[in-house]
């Protein structure tokens, strides 16, 4: 079998995933998204890999060439916007005559799944795709298989129209693509299930698609939500401490679990760190600050009496005596004294969240705030649960935040006083002239 190129789909940013953005490149474990990607790959025997990009994201696939140079990496402009379809048919000539595998960099899955579909390949193998049964319906395309085959592929029939149980995700194996591509060019249209329907043909015409049935763990980071799903997949996998030989810890710290401490951390007295938790490096658990079951970017401060908890904390994020639960802060964020996130609703009830226009259910009956890039929030803020605030807004002092906040705005609280004269300024210290004073 000839070496297998991993054609890597890196195009594109989902308006859903606001107010976060990048979802490719976005940190987990102190490393992109795609670069997990890449290793899990890797694992496989798959050294090879083509980025198809945009020209938006192009950057920050040049920027993650140069921070993995031993990573043997060629990019290609996505030409054609039409999803999956236009992707492949950009690549077109540089994949045609050799075994690719196409790899959607925003799925996760468990690092061994590269390796065992390349390890049921022969060579007879025309064509693959991993399915991963669902216990209720999900927007994507579902399989019907016959005797170990993919006989249809159906990309959101709807609930209650799915022909099985079993969903695809972007695990595709093909020995010759060039099938695929010749049957991509002959569909017209902006629909964003042309793949689906092109390799629906393909299947119809007798070409055979093997069934890789993977029954272990699979995410998709599709909402921005999905990062704390993600997150807690990844830190579930922590089974000890690894610590940064420059790392301090005051001897009245309490560190406990599995836990990665990255260079330079320092945690002060009284501080609480309990695995499964990730701290990157140069950052600060100040004193009395709690950290538990969540992941903490570099250069941040954690500051006194401060509680993180089941959160995703991006880099250079400061705090000083706040409660962030079940959250999502990228990165440039500050959060005043006594600044607090909900992640509960007083009914308890699931929380739902405006993806654009519509109102969808997160999944979740605890969710936090999720904040984008360049946010401060004001001293005694309280941001109710499953808020959203885009990049370089501000939220002022006292503001009850209870709806998403657009980006570069600020929202301010309007207050009006009423001054009067202090009735007991001249009872001197006596508190029972004081009181009787106040009841006249």
């Amino acid at each position: 079998m000839k070496d297998i190129l991993a054609v890597i789909l890196a195009g594109g940013d989902s308006t859903r995933f606001w107010p976060l953005k990048e979802k490719t490149f976005f940190p987990i474990m102190g490393k992109p998204l795609l670069y997990h990607s890449l290793d899990r790959l890797k694992k496989a025997g798959i050294d090879e890999f083509l980025i198809v990009h945009t020209k938006a994201n192009e950057k920050l696939v040049d920027d993650f060439i140069k921070v993995y140079p031993q990573l043997k990496i060629i990019k290609a402009l996505q030409t054609d916007n039409r999803s999956m379809a236009g992707a492949i048919l950009s690549v077109g000539q540089i994949i045609k005559n050799r075994p690719v595998m196409f790899v959607g960099p925003e799925e996760v899955y468990d690092n061994d799944l590269p390796e065992m579909v390349v390890k049921s390949l022969s060579d007879s193998t025309e064509a693959l795709m991993v399915g991963y049964e669902v216990d209720h319906y999900v927007p994507a395309g579902y399989l019907q298989i016959e005797d170990g085959l993919i006989k249809s592929i159906v990309e959101k029939p709807g609930a209650g129209k799915e022909p099985s149980n079993l969903v695809e995700f972007v695990l595709h194996y093909y020995r010759n693509p060039g099938k695929l591509t010749d049957k991509l060019k002959t569909f017209e249209g902006e629909e964003d299930d042309l793949h689906e329907k092109a390799v629906d043909q393909l299947m119809k015409e007798g070409e055979k698609y093997n069934f890789y049935h993977y029954k272990g763990y699979w995410g998709q980071v599709k909402y921005p939500w999905s990062i704390l799903e993600i997150s807690d997949y990844y830190l579930s996998k922590l089974d000890h401490q690894l610590m940064d030989p420059t790392v301090k810890i005051s001897p009245k710290a309490f560190v406990s679990g599995p836990v990665i401490l990255g260079p330079n951390v320092k945690i002060m007295a009284g501080a609480t760190v309990t695995g499964p938790c990730f701290i990157g490096e140069n950052t600060i658990i100040g004193t009395n600050a709690m950290v538990r079951n969540s992941m903490v970017g570099n250069d941040s401060v954690i500051g006194f009496s401060t509680e993180i908890t089941r959160s995703y904390i991006g880099n250079n994020c400061w705090f000083h005596s706040n409660y962030i639960g079940d959250s999502v802060i990228s990165q440039n964020a500050s959060f005043g004294a006594g600044a607090v996130t909900g992640n509960l609703r007083l009914d308890e009830s699931e929380i739902s969240s405006k993806v654009g226009e519509v109102k969808i259910k997160t999944g979740r009956n605890k969710l936090g705030a999720i904040i984008g890039k360049n946010v401060r929030v004001g001293v005694n803020a309280s941001l109710m649960p499953g808020v959203k605030i885009g990049e370089n807004s501000i939220v002022g002092a006292g503001v009850v935040l209870n709806q998403d906040l657009p980006e570069n705005k600020f929202c301010k609280l309007e207050q009006q006083y009423l001054t009067v004269d202090n009735i007991t300024h001249d009872v001197g210290k006596g508190r029972d002239k004081f009181r009787n004073k106040l009841k006249i």
